[in-house]
């Protein structure tokens, strides 16, 4: 099973890797990484220090690298060279060389190996965000995330929720047409790497989980408001997108906001 998505090869997101690091500096880009970086924080308190983590689908090490800082171990691994490349140079400006190693191969070659290369010895967290919407069999993608983890070590699994494709159009650009016309697709665009996603309900991940031997320990809602507010241009302000991050981190763990947020994310214990 690759890890570059069903229908793409390693040009696709290499080609789309300027695209990405533009949205990454957005303000929406960096309210979905601060959130990460909170939601996982649950995580590793569960864990303790000195974490081996597995970034699958990593690609440029945004989510993973600020774990390395940490003091965590990493290992990012992904199909795209480019965006890897990118991984290895981020993490040696930032001291993290030692840290972190990076890996160019498919999920089924790498990841259930474990880092020490044996098979079942598993890491101790094991990431899977923005990749089962690109895969063709969801299940048997979570279950080699699952394999991923050691038995009691975490797997964070999170991609776009399809609530927030009707929000979007009915709220924030005001087409209820369009957004009647979301509704029934399996499929949306990806602006940054001009290729199609699949629309993956959480329920969807949960369930592959559960049959993967998992237990849930966590749902979280990333963004719940932010792609609601029509003014990107105020997101620019300091003050303003502080008091959006301090709303988001209020509302990330309510159910009636998360359900409806730009990304679901899912916190599961391998038993």
């Amino acid at each position: 099973m690759s890890v570059v998505p069903e229908g793409t090869g390693p040009g696709t997101f290499d080609r789309g890797a300027d695209s990405w690091a533009r949205w990454r500096e957005t303000p929406w880009g960096r309210m979905r990484y601060l959130l990460v970086a909170h939601t996982l924080a649950t995580a590793l308190e569960s864990l303790g220090p000195g974490c081996r983590v597995l970034d699958i689908g990593g690609g440029d090490g945004a989510d993973s690298l600020p774990l390395a800082a940490l003091g965590h171990q990493v290992t990012i691994l992904d199909g795209a060279p480019t965006l890897l490349r990118r991984a290895r140079e981020r993490a040696a400006a930032e001291g993290l060389a030692g840290s972190v190693r990076v890996v160019c191969a498919d999920l089924e070659e790498a990841a259930p190996a474990g880092p020490d290369g044996a098979a079942g010895s598993g890491y101790d967290l094991v990431l899977c965000h923005n990749v089962v919407q690109y895969t063709a069999d969801v299940g048997a993608t979570v279950d080699l995330v699952a394999r991923s983890a050691r038995v009691g070590g975490v797997v964070s699994v999170l991609a776009p929720n399809p609530a927030m494709d009707v929000l979007a159009a009915a709220v924030r650009r005001s087409d209820p047409s369009a957004a009647l016309a979301v509704l029934g697709t399996a499929t949306v665009r990806s602006e940054t790497f001009g290729h199609d996603m699949r629309r993956v309900e959480r329920g969807t991940v949960e369930d592959a989980l559960l049959r993967s031997g998992c237990s849930l320990t966590h749902r979280f809602g990333l963004r719940c408001v932010t792609d609601l507010v029509a003014d990107d241009e105020r997101k620019h302000d300091a003050d303003f997108f502080e008091e959006l991050y301090r709303l988001e981190v209020a509302l990330c763990d309510r159910e009636e906001f998360r359900n409806t947020a730009r990304f679901w994310q899912v916190l599961a214990v391998r038993g």
